[in-house]
């Protein structure tokens, strides 16, 4: 029984370093817990619609993902500590310790080496604890790592947005601005700048997936709106230039950054419903502007879903600013 236990706290601690590690460090995405609970998190947070929420959505999915981590492996500890009888002692009387005091020495154990009043009581719990407290050292210090490299990630994003959001208020202001230029000036001359930056914000889906979860109510903060818009601009823009124009090529390779940032994105087509005849009515602003929009875009699954999980629909995109 005491071997038995300590493999299910063993198999729960390897469980929850291969969820850690592969969240943190592999730059493919989450983990499976992390998964599962970031994603139920976020349903719940895009329901209350409370601004409030909003604002520390992001603080909340990281704290939590980082309390279950830590949960986790401190459950699997201390499940390994109350195997046997004299897996930790009194270090003066050398009688067992109790629950409550293997609890106490768990938790000073995996955060420094404890501090000498309970100690190991046998070879394999001396093994063990030698191994756990590094364990405990490296969940920190990478977590630490890993939570400043999402705040980065994050200032990237809203730069990107802002950036977008600038050069037009809304979806006619970027229309405007950038029909009223001789030859697409702008996209010639900054293109491959936008397109990196585009691309740069979509790799930080796989290294940092939490990004995806910092919500906000601003619209000017909000990239995933901003490249809605752009994309449906430049996508009405493409239709002025022939297949063999460097303006057309250039505005493709912009979509083709917004749809990568997309598909690498941790929601796919099939997370929400998608309402094409709602769209195609939406779309239907463009005829004022001589335009008739392209129908059945591949891609439209992908923007609605990304934008119901950020807390926005295409009406959101098709708003115009009041000001």
């Amino acid at each position: 029984m005491e071997t038995l236990q300590i493999i299910l706290g063993l198999a729960i601690i390897i469980i929850t370093f291969l969820d850690f590690f592969h969240t943190t460090l592999s730059g493919n995405g989450f983990g499976w817990i992390s998964e599962w609970l970031n994603r139920t998190l976020n349903r719940l947070i895009i329901k209350n619609r409370s601004r409030s929420i909003y604002n520390y959505s992001g603080v909340i999915h990281l704290l939590l993902t980082t309390f279950v981590w830590m949960a986790l492996h401190f459950s699997g500890t201390y499940l390994i500590f109350t195997a046997g009888e004299n897996m930790v002692i009194n270090g003066t009387t050398f009688v067992p310790a109790t629950y409550a005091e293997r609890f106490y020495f768990t938790g000073y154990m995996l955060s420094t080496l404890g501090i000498g009043d309970f100690t190991p009581g046998n070879d394999t719990s001396r093994i063990l604890v030698g191994i756990l407290s590094f364990s405990g050292f490296i969940l920190i210090t990478t977590g630490l790592t890993y939570l400043l490299s999402v705040v980065s990630a994050v200032l990237s994003k809203k730069e990107l947005s802002f950036y977008i959001s600038t050069v037009g208020k809304d979806y006619e202001g970027l229309y405007h601005y950038f029909k009223k230029q001789d030859e697409l000036e702008f996209l010639m001359s900054d293109s491959s700048d936008l397109r990196q930056q585009i691309l740069k914000n979509a790799s930080s889906y796989l290294s940092f997936p939490m990004v995806n979860y910092f919500l906000t109510k601003k619209r000017n903060s909000a990239l995933i709106l901003q490249l809605a818009r752009l994309h449906e601009v430049l996508t009405v823009l493409q239709l002025d230039w022939g297949e063999d124009t460097i303006q057309r090529a250039k505005i493709q390779k912009i979509l083709n950054a917004i749809e990568k940032y997309l598909k690498i994105g941790i929601e796919g087509p099939e997370s929400a419903i998608h309402k094409e005849e709602k769209l195609r009515t939406l779309r239907g602003s463009w005829k004022k502007y001589g335009y008739d929009f392209p129908d059945g875009k591949e891609i439209d699954p992908w923007f609605t879903s990304s934008l119901k999980y950020a807390g926005w629909d295409w009406d959101d995109v098709y708003k115009l600013d009041p000001e």
